[in-house]
Formats: structure tokens, sequence, C-alpha cells
């Protein structure tokens, strides 16, 4: 064979191992509440994370800080698949020839323009919509997928009740301009195989809410897109800071977007579930009983789209904590809104990737505190986030497998899970191990798949084994409290003990129960006893 056809040949694999790779991206639909790539017809769970570009710089933030191709690659050595990138609609209505240093210079801010011209130099002189165009560029070189959102209309910090930028009719969010902005993004973006998804509108709020308008502009907001560019899902965000879609409980949104319909959530520790609108709640009231009325308030605002026989994706878009392990409350709220989305193996956006902004409030270069990076944009603020987001950054449930169901069991306060030693005691460990359970249900075993071994409880304090034992009172063990999250048994004696982690290592035993009746004075910390069993078929 002549050099000509050999080289014919590499050019050829290498266009087919390209197409390949970017058919993981291109397009999305819906497949009742599970996305699904149409290239393999296999489920693609999202796992974003939110990088900024919707205030006053109108580019992605960072760019002053590494060069744009390090940026993705640490997003990428940190197993997110998929960015949401922010924008604001005036970006494209109104400064669309914008020059990005003449912006910095009316921002006053020299050392972000030094460091842009250190890191990513191309960058000044090009317009708002090209830098957008660069960084959607590397993230589908390196195969992430994007997710367009539209954060505001004026670029600024997002939000307040009284920031004009909150309701269709308020000062800075005209519906016509709206619509306009997000028809230009579509176009631009159409055929772009990086762009899988648009948002419609980011946390909605203010005075101005009213269900006659958010059917009547969403739903023209949703088919403007879906009319220039009906390869992309489309997110629909509900009322109250995107804390409520209740309301199509009685009355569903109907508009013909195909199978490209996604709607998207959000939520905070200072969010509030009915009444309870303080933060200070995760550590006023018992934890067991603030982590189930959070549950139950997520399913009734939101995630009941998930259920059902018009079952329908619901993406978390955000959802974040104070990566510092500064706040009591950001993370207890995490640790329990961990167990709903790993439970039901949902898609999300964590607030967020960026962890630093250019111009915020006036101030330059501005420390995120909720960052996944530090503020050199080198190193993780939380040393322990890779191993905290292990599981949630796993497809657990696949819609097409074969494989039955069974269990992980997860500790959700490290993110560990479960697995069995050469002792055949209970350990934490990477949840890329292969131990599965069953459990039959309360009060009943909970079996090593494969095997006729179950958890066995050898006494208060001693390390949990897998036996043979599998008839005795102290190898049967039933879900307690309310948030269900203490697996519990009882010791010969009859004295009720529960799973918790070894204080001093690794090793998983039994210890009295932490609050696990709904009593008001018992405000102990009790995740050290939480453990979940996941349900997964991958």
């Amino acid at each position: 064979m002549g050099t000509s056809s050999r080289l014919m040949i590499l050019l050829l694999l290498v266009s087919i191992f390209a197409s390949s790779h970017y058919s993981n991206a291109y397009p999305l639909s819906t497949q009742k509440r599970w996305i699904i790539d149409d290239a393999t017809g296999q489920r693609a769970k999202l796992v974003c994370g939110n990088w900024a570009g919707h205030l006053r710089p109108m580019i992605p933030e960072g760019l002053d800080r590494r060069p744009l191709k390090e940026i993705v690659g640490e997003l990428v050595d940190l197993n997110f698949n998929c960015v949401r990138l922010t924008y604001a609609i005036y970006m494209w209505t109104r400064y669309g020839h914008g020059n990005v240093n003449a912006t910095f210079a009316s921002l006053d801010a020299p050392k972000v323009v030094e460091g842009i011209a250190m890191h990513n130099p191309s960058v000044l002189a090009k317009t708002h919509i090209q830098v957008f165009e660069d960084v959607v560029r590397e993230l589908g070189a390196q195969n992430v997928k994007v997710l367009l959102d539209n954060h505001v209309s004026q670029p600024k910090w997002c939000c307040n009740d009284d920031d004009e930028n909150g309701f269709f009719h308020d000062r800075h969010f005209d519906p016509q301009e709206w619509v306009h902005g997000l028809t230009l993004a579509a176009k631009h973006f159409s055929g772009n195989h990086a762009v899988v998804a648009m948002s419609l509108r980011n946390e909605l709020h203010g005075p101005r809410q009213n269900l006659r308008d958010w059917y009547k502009y969403m739903s023209e907001g949703a088919l403007a897109i879906h009319k220039e560019n009906p390869n992309v899902l489309v997110l629909i965000s509900g009322l109250n800071y995107d804390t409520e879609l209740q309301f199509l409980k009685s009355k569903p949104l109907k508009i013909d977007l195909g199978k490209k319909m996604v709607f998207e959530t959000h939520l905070y520790s200072w969010s509030g579930i009915g009444t309870l609108k303080l933060k200070e709640i995760w550590t006023k009231q018992p934890l067991n009983r603030i982590c189930a009325n959070n549950i139950k308030g997520i399913d009734h605002r939101a995630g009941f789209l998930t259920t059902g026989e018009k079952a329908t994706p619901l993406i978390f878009t955000e959802f974040g904590f104070n990566e510092e392990g500064a706040s009591v409350e950001d993370n207890r709220f995490l640790t329990c809104l961990q167990t709903y989305l790993v439970g039901r193996d949902m898609d999300w956006g964590l607030w967020a990737f960026h962890s630093s902004y250019y111009v915020k409030h006036d101030t330059v270069q501005l420390d995120e505190s909720f960052g996944v990076m530090d503020q050199t944009w080198h190193h993780l603020r939380d040393p322990n986030f890779t191993s905290k987001f292990q599981l949630l950054q796993r497809k657990n449930q696949e819609p097409t497998s074969k494989a039955p169901l069974v269990n992980i069991l997860y500790y959700p306060l490290t993110g560990h899970c479960v697995q069995v030693n050469d002792k055949n005691e209970l350990e934490l460990g990477s949840c890329e191990n292969k131990n599965r359970w069953v459990h039959g249900g309360k009060g009943t075993q909970i079996l090593l798949h494969g095997t006729k071994k179950c958890l066995t409880a050898p006494g208060e304090g001693h390390p949990v084994v897998v036996s043979d034992d599998c008839q005795s009172k102290t190898s049967s063990w039933k879900p307690e409290s309310l948030s269900k999250l203490h697996l519990a048994t009882v010791d010969q004696h009859g004295k009720q003990l529960c799973l918790e982690k070894d204080s001093n290592s690794s090793s998983i035993v039994t210890s009295k129960c932490i609050c696990i009746n709904d009593d008001s004075l018992c405000l102990d910390d009790p995740r050290s006893q939480w453990f979940q069993l996941v349900a997964a078929n991958v």
C-alpha cells in the first residue's frame, strides 16, 4: 500500500473517531424523565458546572487567571461533562459589536486587563460574542456539552426582588427584546454540536410575577428557540427564583417542542420550604425533620414532574454551598440535597465552577466562595470535592439497561460508598467498587448481591460484617427517622442500634441511634449515621 493510500485511510479513521467523539454530545432528546443521546439511544446524564458570563464585562469569568484551554481542562479533570454558560440578553440585542477592551476600560479594571493580556491576549480585541464563540469552541473540542443560559437581560449580578430584571415588563425585561435575544443566540449557535441546550430565563422573581404572563411569554420564548434551532433542548424555569413549578399540576404547559422540553429548578440552603425561609433553620430544628421536609418540598414544587405517565426531565441547574466549609447550614443542606439528587439520579448544575469575578458590585477580581476552584483557579477550594461528588457525577440508572436494579450503599456525609474488605467487614471506599446490595424492605435482611451473605451487627461499637447468619435479629434492618436515612437493627438484648462511620477509621460500626425520634429538643447532628440505599443498574 502506498504512502498516499495509508494517509487517506488514516484521515478517514480520524474523521470517524471525531464523528463518534462528538456524537456523545449532540443532539439530545427526551424520553419520559430521561435525557437521551440520539446517536446511541442511551441516557446522557448532564453533570454541569455553572460558568458565569452574564455580568457587566459580558465574557465568561476567569480568562484573566488562566489560558482558556487549561480552564476547560480543569472542568474535564473534575469529571464535569457539561457547562451552564450564562449570558445577558443585552449582549445580543445592544452590545453585539461591543469591544471587550473598551468595556473593561469603562469598568476601570486594569488588573483584569493585564491578566487577560497575559493568559488570553486575543480576547481583548474581540467582541463579547466572539469570546463566547471561543469558549464554546474550546468546550466542544474537549467534549464538554454546553447549556446556554439566559441569566439576565441587563448585564449584572442576579438577583434581588427590586433589580428591575426579574419578570416580564420590568424595566430591564421587555418581552419582545428578550425573545429577540433568545432568537439571535439560538440562530448564532445553530449547528454547533457543543451547544445541546438553551434555557429561557434564570430565576424569575419580583413583584410582577403572575401565571398569565408566565404561560404566555415562556411559550413564546420556547417556540422561538425551537424554531431557530430544533436540535437543542429547551429548559423552562419556574417562579420565585426557580423554586416553584407546582402550578403545572393543574395546568400543564401545552406547546409542541417535540422531544426537547425540559424543566429546571434551583435550591440553596436559604431558599426555604413553605414558610421556612431562614437559612438558620438547618441548625435550629432537628436535622432529620428539616431534611425530610426539604425533600417533600422539592417533590411538591418540582420533583413531581419526573413521575407518572407524562414524566418529563427535570434538571437541578443550580444548587451550591460555601466550599470553604465556613457555613454549617450549607454543609447540612448539601448532605441532605445529595441524598435527593443521588436517590433519583438527577441531572444537575453546581453553582459554581468559576472562582472569581472580573467585576462584581464595583469590586474588581472579587472571590466566589461557592466556586469549585480557589481564587487562583489552580486548586480545589474544598479538598474533598472529588470524593464528595463522585456518586452524583456517576450515571447510576440507564433506562435501556437489561441489568436488574440493585443498590449501592451510600454515605452522603463524605460521598463515599460502602464496600466489604478482606475480613468481611464493612468500610467506606470508592463508589466504583463492585459491591451491590439487595434489601427486601422494612425489617428484612440486606443481602450482598450475588451471594447468600447479609449485613450483620456483632454488637455496639463493633465493625458490621457480612455473614451467613441471616436469620438472626441482628441481620434485620429498617430505615428509621423522618429522613429515612438511618439504617437500624437491634442487638441480642433488643437495644436499637444504627449504622455509623467509626470516628477514627473508615470502618462502619453500629452505635446508639442519634435523634431518630422527632424530638424538637434533639439538635445533635445525625449525619454520621446517614446511609442510603441507592438504586442502580449500571
